[in-house]
């Protein structure tokens, strides 16, 4: 056994939003005969933890159900969002910070695996784990009510929200406690709104005034941010022919910001005809005036759709994101950003926090994107929390079509 150390550890970020530094301190190289039995021990407050090498493999740990056990640790089996399979040995004293770890990551502990008498049992938890999960699929959360809690009730509109003149206002978010996304409960017709000015209502009459507005916020701007972790994933592809189709162009900030940085065919749709003659008349993109129709886009395929805080508006996302997946030529990417409502509803003033806006009619969790994403056809490549400069809480994703 020879030790590699470094003077100077590597240290590079791992985690959602990169929270986490690891450090490296170098290798370790095995090289024995088919006699040895190589052991190195982990010390730690006078708890031990033996890692053996031997000539068949590595003998990851001790005993789980006994040495490990009587010395303090216990052992789970643990996946993330990526359904990458860990062991995790957790010291009795610090299971409070490795569930606080578990939760920001995002990972799902499958089962304790210091507790099972025989593999029946084992096997039996993990079908009722999986079972449990089964209506978060395809976002059928609210058919098992037994999941599902009230979370905020409205009776007018919150301080910062737009006035759309809604005269009843009622409505309230509730919250799958499996899977975590946030559904709207209201009677209240929001389609309206993106017919009746709502580019007016949200971001006033001068749409050129706000547009460059966000422009002088250069790297202050969320859209700054996007643009460049977008085009960092598409490096690759950025002097290729790519068609891309932006969903819900809005102010068409995003497609402006990429135009001379890639030479592709862009394309943007939008329904709302305030943001389309903008686009059009102002910085002169191919904006299509229309909700993602087909015929309307000439039965054209893409490469790449992005999908800017758009799924959260539509009544049915997943129905939404397979229109999307049908869109694509094979091995077609989508890249995608919605509201993080788990980390909203932790703050201070929830309830008022604009992810749960009037016009979100979802808003979703790491969990039920990725789940989404998954039900319409999609592998994720990349799925990141971020908390932007705006101060909006974010999730997004890279997707690659595979159906």
């Amino acid at each position: 056994m020879k030790f590699n150390l470094k003077k100077k550890p590597r240290i590079f970020s791992v985690g959602f939003d990169k929270s986490f530094n690891v450090k490296d301190y170098g290798k370790i190289n095995v090289d024995h005969t088919d006699k040895e039995f190589e052991l190195l021990t982990f010390s730690n407050k006078k708890k031990d933890y033996d890692f053996g090498i031997t000539n068949w493999g590595y003998y990851a740990t001790p005993s789980i159900n006994k040495r490990l056990r009587n010395n303090g640790y216990q052992t789970f089996l643990v996946k993330n969002i990526y359904n990458n399979i860990f062991i995790m040995v957790v010291d009795d004293n610090k299971l409070t910070k490795f569930k606080k770890y578990i939760e920001f990551e995002n990972q799902k502990i499958l089962s304790r695996l210091d507790l099972f008498e025989n593999e029946d049992d084992f096997i039996k938890k993990l079908i009722l784990s999986n079972k449990t999960g089964r209506h978060c699929k395809n976002l059928k959360c609210l058919n098992n009510h037994k999941n599902i809690h009230e979370i905020f009730k409205y009776i007018k509109k919150p301080p910062n929200e737009p006035n759309y003149g809604i005269k009843n206002y009622k409505r309230k978010v509730v919250k799958c406690q499996n899977c975590n996304h946030f559904f709207a409960i209201h009677k209240i017709n929001t389609n309206k709104f993106y017919k009746e000015n709502y580019s007016i209502i949200s971001h006033g009459k001068n749409i050129l005034k706000k547009f460059n507005k966000i422009k002088k916020l250069k790297s202050q701007s969320d859209n700054f941010h996007r643009v460049n972790r977008f085009l960092n994933f598409f490096k690759k592809y950025e002097n290729k022919k790519i068609s891309l189709l932006d969903v819900g162009s809005g102010l068409s900030i995003f497609l402006d910001a990429i135009k001379n940085k890639v030479k592709w065919k862009l394309i943007g749709i939008e329904p709302d005809i305030n943001f389309v003659k903008f686009g059009r008349e102002t910085l002169g993109l191919n904006i299509i005036h229309s909700n993602l129709n087909v015929k309307k886009l000439n039965n054209k395929k893409f490469e790449i759709i992005s999908l800017n805080k758009v799924a959260e508006h539509i009544k049915n996302p997943i129905l939404f994101l397979k229109q999307c997946n049908n869109l694509l030529k094979k091995n077609g990417y989508i890249y995608i950003e919605v509201p993080d409502g788990l980390t909203a509803s932790k703050q201070k003033k929830a309830k008022y926090q604009e992810e749960f806006a009037i016009d979100h009619l979802h808003v979703f969790s790491l969990d039920s994107l990725n789940n989404s994403l998954n039900s319409s056809g999609f592998k994720v490549i990349l799925i990141d929390k971020i908390k932007e400069k705006s101060g909006k809480f974010t999730l997004y994703a890279f997707a690659r079509k595979i159906k």
